[in-house]
This record gives structure tokens, C-alpha cells and sequence, in this order.
């Protein structure tokens, strides 16, 4: 699957990096992931109801994520302040992860997958 595929269910929805038209040749790990999940078929993006974005529950999923999924980002580094610990004092609440982290935990919220299926995905 190409990231033409997936950007229209998890970076345009969901990604406040994704710029339309930019080339980028890399994807976050959670949309890695979702796409792993996809080609295993314990989702299936043509039926995925556009979820309204909510902090509090990819907020809930940092510390979990953060050792599963983002330590093996390739944004991380250099592009992610969410997870880095690099933000100042009063900035957390205004920083949101990739795409592919907030669609993991709505998903999970949403109970379109567990825990179990996730990690059978890694």
C-alpha cells in the first residue's frame, strides 16, 4: 500500500504535519502500523467513520505508544515534539502527535480494535 492510500484515512483527517502535494516519502510509525493492520485485515479503512479528534484520549495512550510506536519512528528525532520532552513548560496541551498516533487511539477508544489486535500488528 502507498502512502497515497493511506493518507486519505489517516494523514488528511488526522495529521496536522500533512501537507496535500508534499512529496514525502516517509510515513509516522502509527500510520505504518494502521497500514500493517490493513494488509492483516483487523481493519478495514472503507469503513472507518471520520472520528472527531479528542487530546484526552491520545493523551491517554502517550505513555504506551510513546514505548511501542514512537520509539521506532522515524520522526521522532528530529520532527516530533509529542513524545520528544523537548517542549517548554505550558506547550504540551498544544502539541498533538501524527496522524497515525491519534487514529491508533480513536480506533482503540472507538472499540475498532484492542490492545491484543495492536500489538499483533507491531
Amino acid at each position: 500500500m502507498s502512502k497515497t492510500d493511506f493518507k486519505n484515512y489517516v494523514c488528511s483527517p488526522y495529521c496536522m504535519f500533512f501537507k496535500e502535494g508534499k512529496n514525502e516519502e516517509m510515513a509516522c510509525r502509527g500510520a505504518e502500523v494502521i497500514e500493517k493492520m490493513v494488509m492483516q485485515h483487523l481493519i478495514d479503512p472503507n469503513t472507518l467513520p471520520r472520528f472527531e479528534k479528542n487530546s484526552r484520549w491520545w493523551k491517554n495512550y502517550k505513555k504506551i505508544f510513546g514505548k511501542y510506536i514512537c520509539s521506532a519512528c522515524a520522526f521522532r528525532e528530529q520532527d516530533c515534539n509529542f513524545v520528544s520532552g523537548t517542549l517548554e513548560a505550558g506547550q504540551e496541551d498544544k502539541i498533538e502527535p501524527c496522524g497515525g498516533f491519534i487514529l491508533l487511539a480513536l480506533l482503540i477508544e472507538n472499540d475498532f480494535i484492542d490492545m491484543t489486535s495492536l500489538e499483533t500488528a507491531l
